[in-house]
């Protein structure tokens, strides 16, 4: 596997944690869309599948701080 490949399977997974909607899971949901934002961009996370909603919830929280 190479380094494009291991990045793109980091996104997904932090996709999927962004994306789930447990209170349990909330710090873990928080910390995912942190990561996403330092490590990706929109057209990034828009080509691995991302719904524009979260797209929208994961970049807006930068801008709401």
């Amino acid at each position: 596997m190479d380094a494009g490949e291991d990045r793109e399977r980091t996104l997904r997974a932090l996709i999927a944690l962004a994306e789930a909607n447990n209170p349990n899971d909330c710090w873990d949901d928080a910390r995912a869309a942190e990561l996403l934002r330092a490590q990706s961009n929109p057209s990034e996370l828009r080509a691995l599948g991302m719904s524009e909603a979260m797209i929208a919830f994961v970049f807006a929280e930068s801008h709401g701080r």
